[in-house]
């Protein structure tokens, strides 16, 4: 057989006679060895599929073909079976196929019965998918810097580094975001932080080449082949990372990193901006590094980049304990470095705060940038006078700069980069540039120290300035230390420019635009454009009558001339000795939004662009003007803002959220309020909305989003779930899509492929999609309901994953005229045409599934979310009965693959459903059963399933830590993991109680009073009881126990605060969860209560029902 002898060849080239038991992808198949073996696996026929070799050979081509052509998604077999030359496998051949080559091969891996039906033996010996080192160069990074630096910081293992890689899993492609590709990430950055433990590398000039010395075969540890560029890359600047992070280091949480990137190809480099993020950070470390007081953080805030005029949403945090835990958000590619880059904290989509940070001030277009020299990414070192450690430097300068090396030669790389600069590599030594009379000096020497990075804090304002430096009285430099530590530079180094004269900062007098300059010991290590102005200056606004006319006024600015750069806005200026007063008036057909401003300092321009002062709300979608009475989709939320514009003194605006249900009850209503705000990002409240519209069961609830000012209305959205819905007609034959009663004409271009076809029953048959209708060659802008019969029972019609179209499914009727074979219990459900007839199927399957985590329906429910996870929960009958059956939802948690870290999030987002109300004995019976039917009388099987089941609670209690005492608790009893507190408890559970009672309510720094203070009632509403009978339970005996310990009256307003959480653990102990979840008032004030103050939520929750098992345990 051909193949006997390729296999004998492979090994061979290798010098081996057999295998020796290391992954597939250490064997480094080349190209044209994957492709000789294609052409192989291709030109057998079925009878040499039984041959042994054929599956050992089938599993190295599969293993490759997962490394060089998967292009993410959901996981199917059917493209790698056709690349090797198969045709409708059934997976029980997949199966043996994958079982046989493990054999053959000696794979260390394990197998895992559950899950993903195999995919994982393929995937760890793969390697990671060169697509996604290819296309996610930035966000892979960013993940896997962030997660080491935490990983070295807390000394994570195990599953708390597979639950911190999934935390951060935004910042990859979505169709990557899935449990084998966490397994490869893990597997890496245990590889990285071995090498930084195993190797002294940390004094190493070139820690690369010292490790190459060191450990000949060090990239063999490491889950991927380097033998591409891009995969090279990213494992040699992640070992030169981590080997240079010091012990006693302490970085600050937020920074800015700049630099040139360049490609493989020898293309010109690009300029690149990122924005670095721990991944976890101490209170006091988050609020020093905005430049922020602890006690103004609010415990989830929302964090923008603000570069030049746009905004991108980068990171969100979440108090836990005395640490925010910091969730990072995908940024697009930024290829500009000049603009200023600053970091706002957000609340409700309104700005709390403004913080610079390191790396993100204006760099001039006039001074040259100096590199690193180091490919493929040169972080940018330094702006003008630079002293850099190495042997060479790159330096972008203009054109016309004159180069003067003293030692050595200037050599030129690029004559023209995208900003028109030109790309040089300095020598090491002295080199002069001189630019517009302007000298500059670069020393390069493999024994300089590089300065710590600094930047400035100050009072700023509120305004989009250019430079972004606004700051009202003498801001102060703050420095970096290379420990970690941070201080501010002396008085007698920092200077100002300005008007041709250099003074020390400390006596210059709100110059307005100046330049800040840090020298040290001779030499310029700052140089920055800022506008100063008195401590007392600020900005006010009088809108007119009517929206196209008002008032801005600049108290305390200096007597400066002041243009509008907008032909469609006319301006008066007055300046009365104490400010300037900009009358405006806008006079295009569309009211003004913004006003840009030039004001004329004798060093030169400001801009700056301020709010257009017109009375009213101004609502826009990427600057785009909506309607002010607009129906949105919440995807088509993103990027919307309110501008706000009111009388000074009177800026106390309302946002109301109401969603109508059936009847009056259960209309749901909230109020957020705004105080001095001009602009609120609407799109931050995407999660209150979710929240709100998910109380609701049916799918066709709407949020109305009302803007209140002066009890009127000026404004209204209305935000729903779906823009179309995909509407059947003559006969069924033709489907269309459909807006409020009239068809949707589509491009041919943007119809291909956008509708397909699954049958609900057989979700391992590949999506069809359905073919556009023509009339004489024209698209009618109808699709054909032409789909196959060889599948079962019906069809769910939807919109691809990809399409920016957000439509409401719909079912077409079986193709097949009768079930030709019999079906598992769901399947058969799925099948069902009477909708309450199925919910009622649906559930009782589920219920047989819980009792059984070996029966084949796990697999097929595993394949109907891979195949439709993408559409709205809500919108699938499977996700509405798993929230009714609480066993089988904590057993698919705690069993299927990508299930936690795909869905904990969205299920109480999308559904009527909370994790808090699952009761415990659910949980425990999962983990019993678990044990008890996979693991019994296998030790080794007992550790694998222990992991894993560890780490994906674990996933699970990250974003509900209140649940983390159960799962403790489960794994105690049914895994033999042992837990000091679950211990203690089982022994002494009231002493345990106490304890937590005691931290919740005694003396002045209670967790209670620190509550009170996070949210001080003058600035804070506090949330009601709603529908919940808070007076019945403050009745019972442990209500009125825990009335006495919180000594709060029984009518303060802060009690439902207080005392909710409380309630709702007795009840779900109870057995009583479902009667929240089914009530949209009572599980609205469950949900307004949790987001009001989460950690308080958590933290009484845990106690609530800690003391509810201790009662039963002590009858």
């Amino acid at each position: 057989m051909p193949l006997v002898q390729w296999i004998s060849d492979f090994l061979s080239r290798r010098g081996l006679q057999e295998p020796d038991g290391r992954p597939l992808f250490a064997y480094k198949t080349s190209s044209e060895e994957f492709e000789t073996l294609r052409q192989l696996l291709h030109g057998l026929n079925l009878g040499q599929h039984a041959h042994p070799e054929y599956a050992q050979a089938w599993l190295l081509f599969a293993a490759e073909w997962w490394k060089r052509e998967y292009p993410g998604g959901a996981w199917r077999w059917g493209p790698l079976c056709e690349a090797a030359g198969q045709r409708k496998v059934a997976h029980e051949k997949t199966r043996s196929l994958v079982i046989d080559g493990r054999r053959q091969w000696r794979l260390q891996t394990t197998i895992k019965s559950e899950g993903k039906r195999f995919i994982g033996l393929v995937a760890v010996n793969g390697g990671l998918p060169m697509r996604l080192v290819e296309s996610a160069q930035g966000g892979l990074s960013r993940l896997l810097r962030m997660v080491t630096e935490q990983a070295l910081e807390y000394r994570l293992q195990d599953e708390r580094l597979r639950q911190a890689i999934e935390a951060q899993a935004e910042l990859l492609p979505a169709c990557y975001q899935q449990a084998p590709v966490y397994e490869l990430l893990d597997s890496l950055v245990k590889a990285v932080l071995h090498i930084r433990k195993a190797y002294a590398l940390q004094s190493a000039q070139d820690p690369i080449a010292r490790l190459q010395e060191e450990c000949p075969h060090w990239e063999e540890l490491f889950p991927i082949a380097l033998d591409s560029q891009a995969a090279a890359s990213l494992i040699k600047g992640l070992v030169r990372d981590t080997v240079s992070i010091t012990p006693q280091s302490r970085r600050p949480p937020f920074q800015i990193q700049r630099g040139l990137r360049f490609s493989s190809d020898g293309s010109i480099p690009v300029y690149e901006l990122s924005f670095v993020m721990q991944a976890q950070a101490r209170r006091d470390q988050v609020a020093e590094a905005l430049g922020m007081a602890v006690d103004a953080l609010p415990p989830h805030f929302q964090l923008l980049l603000r570069i030049g005029e746009r905004e991108y949403l980068v990171g969100e945090a979440l108090l836990r304990d005395e640490e925010y835990q910091l969730i990072a958000r995908p940024l697009p590619a930024i290829h500009s470095l000049h603009n200023a880059a600053q970091l706002i904290v957000s609340r409700w989509g309104a700005t709390l705060h403004i913080a610079n940070l390191p790396g993100g001030e204006a760099l001039s277009h006039d001074e040259p940038l100096i590199f690193e020299n180091t490919y493929p990414f040169a972080r940018l070192l330094a702006q003008g006078d630079a002293l850099v450690k190495g042997e060479s430097a790159l330096a972008a300068m203009p054109a016309r700069t004159i180069v003067y090396a003293e030692e050595g030669e200037a050599r030129e790389l690029h004559d023209c980069l995208a900003d028109g600069q030109m790309l040089m590599e300095l020598p090491a030594g002295t080199t002069r540039l001189t630019y517009k009379q302007q000298p500059f000096v670069v020393t390069i020497s493999a024994s300089a120290t590089r300065h710590p990075e600094a930047y400035w804090h100050g009072n700023s304002l509120e305004a989009l300035s250019v430079p972004g430096l606004l700051f009202r009285g003498t801001p102060r430099l703050r420095i970096e230390q290379g420990t970690g530590f941070s201080s501010y530079a002396p008085a007698h180094e920092l200077f100002v420019r300005t008007q041709g004269k250099e003074l020390p900062l400390a006596q210059a007098r709100a110059p307005g635009l100046c330049r800040l300059i840090w020298r040290k010991d001779g030499q310029r290590l700052l140089n920055t454009r800022a506008v100063l102005l008195p401590d007392e200056a600020s900005i006010t606004y009088a809108p007119g009558a009517t929206t196209l006319e008002g008032s801005i006024r600049l108290h305390h600015w200096p007597d400066v001339p002041v243009r509008c750069e907008s032909e469609q806005i006319a301006l008066e200026r007055r300046h009365d000795g104490t400010g300037l007063t900009l009358r405006l008036k806008s006079t295009g057909s569309r009211p003004a939004t913004t006003v840009p401003l030039c004001l004329q300092w004798p060093d030169g321009e400001q801009k700056l662009t301020l709010p257009f002062p017109g009375y009213g709300v101004t609502l826009l979608r990427n600057d785009t003007p909506l309607k002010l009475n607009q129906a949105l989709t919440i995807e088509e939320l993103i990027g919307c803002r309110a501008v706000l514009m009111s009388a000074q003194g009177a800026e106390n605006w309302r946002i109301r959220l109401t969603s109508s249900g059936t009847d009056s009850r259960s209309t749901l209503s909230q109020e957020i309020r705004y105080t001095g705000i001009r602009e609120i990002r609407l799109f931050e409240l995407i999660p209150a909305i979710q929240q709100m519209m998910s109380c609701h069961p049916g799918l066709d609830h709407v949020v109305q989003l009302e803007l209140i000012h002066a009890h009127q209305t000026h404004a209204r959205l209305q935000v729903g779930r779906y823009s179309t819905r995909i509407r059947l007609h003559s006969q069924r034959e033709m489907a269309s899509l459909n807006d409020s009663g009239s068809d949707v004409l589509l491009e041919q271009p943007h119809a291909e492929g956008l509708i397909l076809g699954l049958p609900l029953a057989e979700p391992e048959h590949d999506p069809v999609s359905l073919p556009l209708h023509f009339s004489e060659q024209v698209f009618t802008g109808s699709w054909l309901v032409s789909l196959p019969d060889d599948a079962v029972g019906p069809w769910l019609l939807y919109t691809s994953a990809e399409s920016p179209l957000h439509s409401r499914a719909t079912i077409v009727p079986p193709t097949a005229s009768q079930l030709s074979k019999p079906l598992t219990p769901l399947r058969e459900a799925l099948c069902e045409g009477d909708g309450e007839e199925r919910m009622r199927q649906l559930r009782a399957a589920l219920r047989a599934m819980a009792a059984d985590p070996q029966a084949d329906d796990w697999q097929t429910l595993e394949l109907l979310l891979d195949r439709l996870h993408h559409l709205p929960l809500a919108s699938l009958d499977i996700c509405q009965a798993l929230i009714r059956e609480p066993q089988a939802l904590t057993m698919a948690t705690l069993l299927l693959d990508d299930f936690s870290s795909r869905l904990a999030e969205r299920l109480p987002c999308e559904l009527p459903f909370e994790w808090l109300l699952i009761a415990p004995e659910h949980w425990f019976g999962t983990f019993a059963t678990l044990r008890q039917q996979l693991a019994a009388d296998n030790p080794r099987m007992l550790s694998v399933i222990r992991n894993d089941i560890q780490s994906k609670s674990q996933f699970l209690s990250r974003w509900q830590p209140a649940l983390r005492f159960i799962f403790d608790q489960g794994l105690h009893h049914s895994f033999d993991l042992q837990s000091p507190d679950v211990g203690f408890f089982l022994k002494n559970p009231a002493m345990l109680t106490a304890s937590w009672q005691s931290y919740l309510f005694d003396g002045e720094n209670s967790a209670m009073q620190q509550m009170f203070r996070r949210n001080p009632a003058e600035t804070h509403q506090y949330p009601g009881s709603g529908n919940t009978d808070i007076g019945a339970f403050l009745k019972t005996p442990h209500g009125q126990m825990l009335l006495r310990c919180c000594k709060l009256p029984a009518n303060d307003f802060k009690l439902a605060t207080v005392m909710l959480p409380f309630m709702a653990a007795f009840d779900t102990y109870a057995g009583r969860g479902q009667q929240w979840q089914a009530d949209p008032p009572r599980l609205f004030s469950l949900r307004n209560a949790r987001q009001f103050d989460t950690v308080w939520f958590d933290s009484v929750y845990q106690l609530g029902l800690a003391m509810a098992q201790a009662a039963s345990m002590q009858k």
